[in-house]
């Protein structure tokens, strides 16, 4: 069985840069996006995940609200963040906060945490060598706040004495707790935590090293990871022929390409002042300086040397008719012995084309839930 997420950046849509700053903008953005998420329910999708984004045009900066809002919309999917980028948190607050979402979601509450992406820390003086430390050190306190009533912690970045946790969490019987990860490393991290884990913008094969990792790691700490502990996140398009989808694709790949340098062009002297040392030439000319986007190549312009930029890979745009996107899915999922594919929508999208593509989920969500994944074959 494939369970089938939405995964949401709360994205201002359209071809042309967003208006970020126009109030009407902002408010039909907001209201038109959870309306569309909650209709999900109606046709299939296990939950949405909303995810955590600071500083570039993104109106996600505080997902866990998204997640109380649409929990007032809805009535069975289940709601997470995928994930909480830790470092911009108070261990203690964060905890409250999910404790608090766990109940106002009766329960459906998914938990997510993330290490995040450099170019936003530059902006609030966290230095990019103190994130993975401060994540780790988040991790420690989160895992026994889940569990102890009083939790005391000192470590380098936070020192609290006897802190009652207080909403507790819910009992439920489903692990729900996630990691988003990229290399085997961290995988085996989050299998010794005991977390789900999720990937993206890496190959098939390299997500089933990745995935292998992970389940070796479980073994080893005694427990068994099976399909629905690993998630795999693609961009996924459906339209009614493989030609239109393959033509929006291209033009969608383009649009995010311009709207990702004209959202670093605002913000890029800012970047460059607030970046602390282990940035090439090319990412100190690019401003793309994101640890999620895994392959870069250097390109030489005249005039500028090299440009380090960042490569589309193949398996991760999965677009075409129903059909087509059922057998790309099978096939990523099954050579990985994934359970989880978490879908998010090519931000660019004019409203009658993300509706479009959203109506077609149905032709493709019950034969995902039929496939059998438990094999890897890779």
């Amino acid at each position: 069985m494939i369970k089938v997420w939405a995964f949401d950046f709360n994205a201002i849509q359209g071809r042309q840069f967003p208006d970020s700053g126009n109030a009407k903008v902002l408010q039909t953005t907001f209201d038109g996006n959870l309306e569309r998420l909650a209709s999900l329910e109606e046709r299939g999708f296990e939950g949405v995940f909303f995810s955590e984004h600071h500083f570039l045009d993104l109106p996600c900066p505080c997902p866990n609200l998204l997640v109380a809002a649409l929990s007032k919309m809805s009535k069975k999917i289940r709601l997470g963040v995928m994930g909480n980028v830790l470092a911009f948190h108070q261990p203690w607050r964060l905890v409250e906060e999910i404790g608090m979402l766990d109940y106002i979601t009766d329960g459906r509450l998914e938990i997510g945490v993330a290490a995040g992406v450099p170019p936003e820390f530059a902006f609030v003086g966290i230095a990019p060598g103190d994130v993975r430390a401060m994540y780790e050190e988040m991790l420690d306190y989160l895992d026994r706040a889940f569990v102890d009533p009083v939790v005391s912690h000192h470590g380098r970045f936070w020192h609290v004495d006897e802190v009652p946790i207080f909403p507790k969490l819910r009992s439920e019987a489903r692990r729900r707790k996630w990691m988003t990860v990229f290399s085997a490393g961290s995988a085996i991290a989050g299998a010794r935590r005991g977390y789900k884990i999720c990937t993206a913008y890496q190959a098939t094969d390299e997500v089933a090293r990745v995935f292998d990792a992970y389940r070796e790691a479980a073994r080893e700490t005694g427990w068994t990871a099976g399909p629905d502990d690993v998630g795999l996140r693609r961009q996924v398009l459906i339209c009614e022929t493989n030609s239109q989808a393959d033509d929006l694709e291209q033009e969608l790949i383009e649009t995010a390409r311009s709207r990702m340098v004209a959202s670093f062009a605002k913000v890029q002297s800012r970047l460059q002042r607030g970046a602390v040392g282990g940035m090439s030439e090319g990412v100190r000319q690019t401003g793309v300086m994101d640890a999620a986007a895994p392959r870069r190549v250097s390109e030489a312009k005249a005039g500028v040397g090299a440009v380090e930029k960042m490569v589309s890979i193949e398996d991760e745009y999965i677009s075409g008719t129903p059909a087509r996107v059922i057998e790309k899915i099978i096939d990523q999922c099954r050579r990985t012995g994934t359970g989880n594919f978490l879908a998010y929508h090519g931000i660019g999208l004019e409203l009658d084309e993300l509706d479009a593509h959203y109506k077609l989920w149905d032709r493709v969500i019950p034969s995902l839930a039929k496939a059998d994944v438990s094999t890897v074959t890779a």
